[in-house]
């Protein structure tokens, strides 16, 4: 049933397409300037080396085209669907040679039943020419760039060596929408340093921006991320899982009704999460979140103004 207190992803897909629509998550096996010296060798100090600011892959030695048919079997044999997104999910999927680039994309969206186009990328990595390359597929298909801001508060992008400033991610937000390219912030929530007010303003601020959808990921801690050794020397607090609850309730309410919230959580390989266990349990997570959306009477938008319509 469509819930009626945010405007979740998987309702506008099946509104729009008719029918099940889901994402395939790829790993094209690209780096990042964060970690091939460019700007850092270290990476962001969330980031697993192994898959990025995503879950681990497993197929990341398999082609493009290999991940896209192996992932439509199994989603139409176990979920139904029916129509997917071709999602480059790991580290910066627009930093290579643009050539590459078109090569990588086009062998995803090159299946029937193929609606979409996603590309996860960081705000400084997003050259004119690169641009142009994915706005050209926006006659065809559903395109998307799913940014990672994770913050716009100045200090948290340098506390987590991000390697960009707030500037970045307004000048690429605005790039994008002048080139009629959906944008999905990815927000982190319970960085170190932030309060509830600051991640509210992060959310005002991106609302502000005009971008299209919203992915909430809680703060956690691989095994293999520098964040690790903070959080083995007691020097890192992660939310509890009723915190986590609390605070994701407080920025749907500040976030624009338009957004589409394409996640209310992330989860982490459970090979490679070290904290919190919580996040093992990310269904549960939500539901809690829908019911305490209930509990308070609140809703996406009610505290811009935003009526709620049942």
């Amino acid at each position: 049933m469509p819930s009626t207190r945010y405007r979740r992803f998987s309702d506008h897909l099946r509104q729009k397409f008719g029918c099940r629509v889901h994402k395939i998550s790829l790993d094209a096996g690209l780096s990042c300037p964060n970690r091939d010296g460019s700007i850092s060798l270290n990476g962001c100090l969330f980031c697993d080396p192994a898959g990025g600011s995503g879950r681990k892959s497993e197929r990341a030695a398999a082609p493009v085209s290999q991940q896209m048919r192996d992932a439509m079997v199994n989603l139409r044999r176990r979920y139904g669907a029916e129509k997917f997104i071709a999602y480059f999910q790991s580290f910066t999927n627009t930093y290579a040679p643009i050539d590459k680039l078109k090569a990588i994309y086009d062998e995803a969206v090159g299946f029937e039943d193929v609606v979409g186009l996603s590309i996860a990328t960081r705000p400084d990595c997003l050259g004119r020419e690169i641009l142009s390359l994915i706005a050209s597929y926006t006659t065809e298909y559903d395109t998307w760039v799913e940014l990672g801001v994770q913050s716009m508060r100045e200090e948290s992008l340098q506390a987590i060596e991000r390697g960009h400033g707030v500037a970045a991610i307004k000048s690429a937000v605005r790039m994008l929408k002048q080139r009629r390219i959906q944008v999905c912030a990815h927000l982190i929530v319970g960085l170190p340093g932030e309060g509830t007010q600051d991640m509210i303003a992060t959310a005002r601020e991106v609302s502000e921006l005009g971008v299209d959808a919203v992915k909430f990921h809680m703060l956690y801690v691989t095994s293999t991320s520098r964040l690790a050794e903070v959080f083995r020397q007691g020097r890192l607090r992660l939310l509890t899982r009723e915190d986590y609850v609390r605070t994701v309730v407080h920025l749907l309410e500040h976030l624009a009704p338009h957004i589409l919230i394409q996640r209310l959580v992330s989860e982490a390989h459970p090979d490679l999460l070290l904290a919190p266990e919580w996040l093992r349990h990310k269904s549960s997570v939500i539901r809690d979140i829908e019911q305490e959306l209930e509990a308070q009477d609140a809703w996406q938008g009610k505290a811009v103004g935003a009526e709620f319509r049942t």
